[in-house]
């Protein structure tokens, strides 16, 4: 029934009469019952599921559930309209004025009392439109369903059934982790609205492929899990629940995408294991075998983020995503658990817009950046699209109540760009003390003595180029070699080769920058001091493909917690099993790295 938003609610209820009146006539006529104006009791009986009240109000709908066992359609057939007791009722049980607008009644009114029976209001409810699965079904994998509706839907509001082609229910709820013996079988999801239990729609059926066994995979996480775990002699460290973190470049689809694009970088690569339907269940798998309580991703396409990653995790974790450009449609991502941990602040900053603030111009001269091939102070950064995602959080599980700060980036990925590489890690350094300080002065709590801090991150250096040497001292000379990049470099498109392969070897394998005792040193204001969690344990390689291979991914901790076991790496025999990274058995042409505190 569609109504104007501002007319009485006494006209509403009106025509309300009118159309249960029609309804109980319509009902009566097909159900061939004869009524008797003397014998109300072959009444037939009246709908009342919902009613959408106003068209020109976008969304507006109430939808009613009763709340007692009187069900109105059970009542006697009414003889004229005027024999419908109908009124709004607010939350405190007062019936809304006669004169009042629909618009307004609709805002506030909490109960319908129709022939007596109390029905609740539910304002604005929105329906399951569509659902579908979304991704391929694979052995061992998380399986979700992505829900189409006409409003705001979350997995709270619904029931999520998944059935097999034989009528067997095989689980409840948002996730679905088939089991080998649902090897080339089919599946299904039907979802089903909490408040509106007519409303429901069920997918497709969907075949369950079997999952490649990735032998190393399960070696190195087995491993983890079981290697003894090191003393936290940290007072900000709980000594019976370790604290895991892990960082992944999960290689987004938009470097993938075209024929050109995989020449590029992976012409080894059939399209199918490149393909998101078939690395999405593999990149989750991943995540699930490890279990971190604090997830950072980096090259997380927004497709993937709120088709499959988000709805399989979203239950357990907090997460935000923070997008490059709207172009590339990726960016990087936190996941935290909410079991663990509290919200407390975050933040999301653009290094190109960081760098031009007047904080900076006066390191821009000291470095000699004007002097950098094609440089213009206006232009030059607007290439550079790296994000940096900044979280406060306090841990409820730890009976410290201690805070974490936490990064993510993902820096400049050309093999030239080291300058740009070593000013991204300074801004984020920057950045970050910045906000430690703002949180710990605004929320009232020590940064040294109080809270910890984490750094995770595809930094694209290697550990004897600046920018890691930037994170782990706290300084720099200003006239570090990596600067000098930038009077040569130029914004060229870069592909991979064998004769480019022999300049990235010998940066790899580069000896570490000396640096004179009377070097003007760049240092980061408020510097906390930070460790690379895998010091002592370094890995040959987190990046391997047929043209190059090497450690670009970090995870550092500040000085006041200390690193209990790390995530192992892999062999070059391995990685080198279908040529390079990614293949048939995993995702990324990144391994994830993990450590616990």
């Amino acid at each position: 029934m569609d109504r104007r938003k501002y007319e009485p609610i006494e006209t509403t209820i009106t025509r309300l009469k009118r159309s249960l009146y029609k309804l109980d006539m319509a009902n009566n006529q097909k159900e061939n019952i004869s009524i008797d104006p003397s014998n109300e009791s072959s009444a037939p009986r009246a709908s009342f599921e919902s009613c959408a009240l106003d068209s020109t109000i976008p969304g507006t709908s109430l939808s009613t559930n009763g709340t007692n066992s009187n069900d109105p359609r059970q009542k006697n057939t009414a003889t004229t309209p005027d024999c419908y007791s109908i009124s709004f009722l607010s939350s405190s049980f007062e019936c809304f004025d006669q004169k009042s607008s629909l618009l307004e009644v609709a805002q506030n009114a909490s109960f319908l009392s129709l022939n007596d029976t109390l029905l609740q209001i539910f304002n604005n409810v929105s329906r399951i439109c569509d659902v579908f699965l979304s991704s391929r079904a694979m052995v061992g994998c998380p399986l979700t369903v992505q829900i189409q509706s006409d409003g705001s839907l979350n997995y709270d509001d619904v029931v999520i059934d998944w059935w097999d082609d034989r009528g067997q229910l095989l689980h409840r709820g948002p996730v679905y982790i088939p089991p080998e013996f649902m090897a080339y079988r089919v599946v299904k999801a039907i979802v089903t609205h909490n408040r509106l239990p007519w409303n429901f729609m069920e997918s497709d059926f969907c075949r369950v492929f079997d999952a490649p066994i990735n032998r190393w995979q399960y070696e190195r996480i087995m491993l983890f899990n079981t290697s003894p775990v090191g003393n936290a002699t940290s007072p900000l460290q709980s000594d019976s629940m370790d604290l895991r973190v892990m960082s992944f470049n999960i290689l987004s689809p938009t470097y993938v995408a075209t024929d050109e694009a995989i020449q590029r970088f992976f012409p080894y690569c059939p399209h199918e294991w490149l393909d998101s339907s078939y690395r999405n269940p593999l990149i989750l798998r991943e995540i699930f075998l490890l279990r971190p309580h604090i997830l950072c991703l980096q090259e997380c396409a927004t497709s993937a983020y709120r088709n499959y990653i988000e709805p399989v995790l979203g239950q357990q974790y907090y997460s935000w995503l923070t997008i490059k450009n709207t172009t590339s449609d990726e960016g990087c991502c936190i996941f935290i658990k909410k079991d663990i941990f509290d919200v407390v602040d975050v933040q999301s900053l653009m290094f190109k817009e960081q760098i031009l603030r007047p904080e900076y111009s006066d390191l821009l001269n000291r470095i000699g950046a004007p002097n950098w091939l094609n440089y213009d102070e206006k232009t030059y950064f607007s290439k550079f699209h790296t994000v940096f995602q900044l979280g406060c959080f306090v841990n409820r599980s730890n009976e410290k109540s201690n805070y974490l700060f936490l990064a993510n980036s993902h820096l400049y990925f050309h093999p030239s760009g080291k300058h740009i590489r070593l000013l991204q890690t300074y801004v984020l350094l920057y950045e970050l003390e910045r906000f430690k300080k703002r949180c710990g002065d605004k929320f009232g709590f020590d940064i040294e003595t109080e809270s910890v801090t984490i750094i995770c991150g595809d930094f694209n250096s290697f550990s004897s180029e600046g920018a890691y040497h930037l994170v782990v001292n706290g300084w720099i000379p200003y006239h570090h070699e990596d600067f000098e990049y930038g009077l040569r470099y130029s914004h060229e498109r870069f592909i991979p080769s064998a004769q480019n392969k022999q300049y990235l070897d010998s940066r790899m394998n580069g000896t570490p920058y000396s640096f004179g005792e009377q070097s003007e040193r760049l240092e980061v204001p408020n510097y906390q001091g930070y460790h690379d969690a895998y010091s002592g344990h370094e890995l040959p390689f987190t990046n391997f493909v047929k043209t190059f291979s090497g450690t670009l991914d970090y995870i550092f901790h500040s000085n006041n917690i200390k690193v209990k076991r790390c995530l192992p790496g892999i062999t070059t025999r391995d990685a080198q099993e279908y040529e390079g990274l990614p293949s048939k058995l995993y995702p990324s042409d990144h391994i994830s790295i993990a450590a616990d505190f």
